[in-house]
């Protein structure tokens, strides 16, 4: 039994996101939340199935490239030296 991905799913998922950004402390982990809560928005609300598919891919994809910076993946001294720029 797999997992499909759908629209309700996306859907849930945002909403998940978005309460435990309401409820955690951590700021860093809070905006790291809401911009999964984002991209699971993008996906629920994806106009076809074909640009549903390709959010995915791209999704997919980011996960997998280590060259991104992420917010999860900085240090914090990275950030404050970001943030005094």
């Amino acid at each position: 039994m797999g997992f499909r991905m759908d629209r309700e799913s996306c859907r849930r998922a945002a909403a998940e996101c978005i309460e435990v950004a309401r409820i955690t402390s951590d700021p860093l982990k809070r905006e790291v939340l809401m911009i999964r809560a984002q991209e699971w928005i993008k996906l629920a609300y994806a106009h076809t199935e074909v640009e549903f598919d390709r959010v995915v891919a791209d999704l997919n994809d980011e996960q997998m490239t280590p060259t991104r910076s992420s917010p999860m993946q900085r240090h914090p001294a990275q950030q404050q030296q970001a943030k005094a720029k």
